[in-house]
């Protein structure tokens, strides 16, 4: 009872007396038109194209899946909040004044990034191959054709969807070397990251971005075609979402062990 009434008092203020890029519900505001941006994006992409479930309106915009998503995302950041400090008192804004500092910046943003793809990896794979955790991913793969598109992004259990908010957060609280990470570097971070995933799911050829230079960005709407058993190459599912050397190497393990 006791901690559950500090918590109710340290209930992290709406105000945003050092600006609004200080402000608590900066990052996930970032992430939150972002998700709102490029999924709707995608989608008049897709519907230009005839390549949606729904290519009549080609210029509305998908407000149903964000507004479910975005409002358990917001009700979870809020509680997380509430209960874990933040990483330092004060964080670094991070905006560089020299070279060095911008190559510092572009440095904390690609190893985040890697973090985050590395660990949801093996979460990933657990929510496919592990029996008892399987049920926490088969929303996002509940299409029985295994046809997916960009708002499918956000289709997935709340589970499924905290956990990858969570790896989230968890990577942006600090860098690899221990210093606190800088809030540009999150707000790029998360731009980015949700950038990549709406890309990976899309069903348009364009904007073709990232799907470019990485793998798994690429061949992410495969691994949904092989979960439903469509194209039966269960040997080398990719799990992991952005980059592959962890599906690579998972799949000379396998072919040793074949």
């Amino acid at each position: 009872m006791v901690k559950a009434i500090s918590i109710l008092v340290n209930m992290p203020s709406w105000d945003a007396p050092d600006g609004i890029f200080r402000a608590w519900w900066f990052d996930p505001m970032v992430a939150s038109i972002s998700f709102a941006f490029f999924v709707n994006w995608y989608w008049h992409e897709e519907r230009k194209r005839g390549l949606s479930s729904d290519n009549e309106k080609i210029l509305g915009i998908s407000w149903s899946p964000i507004f479910q998503s975005l409002s358990s995302y917001w009700i979870g950041v809020y509680l997380f909040k509430s209960v874990v400090p933040p990483p330092a008192p004060t964080l670094p804004d991070g905006f560089p004044d020299n070279l060095v500092e911008l190559s510092i910046l572009a440095f904390e943003v690609t190893t985040g990034i890697v973090l985050y793809d590395f660990i949801f990896f093996f979460i990933h794979w657990a929510m496919h191959d592990v029996p008892f955790v399987k049920s926490i991913h088969k929303r996002h793969h509940s299409k029985p054709d295994g046809t997916v598109e960009a708002r499918d992004t956000l289709r997935h259990s709340l589970i499924d969807g905290s956990l990858q908010v969570l790896v989230n957060i968890v990577v942006q609280r600090r860098t690899l070397w221990g210093t606190v990470k800088s809030r540009l570097a999150r707000t790029i971070h998360n731009v980015i990251v949700v950038w990549m995933l709406t890309e990976s799911h899309t069903a348009s050829p364009k904007p073709y971005i990232w799907r470019r230079c990485f793998v798994g960005v690429r061949k992410h709407r495969l691994h949904h075609y092989n979960s439903e058993g469509i194209h039966n190459d269960s040997r080398f599912q990719r799990h992991q979402q952005f980059f592959g050397y962890l599906d690579n190497l998972r799949a000379l393990m396998v072919e040793k062990i074949d």
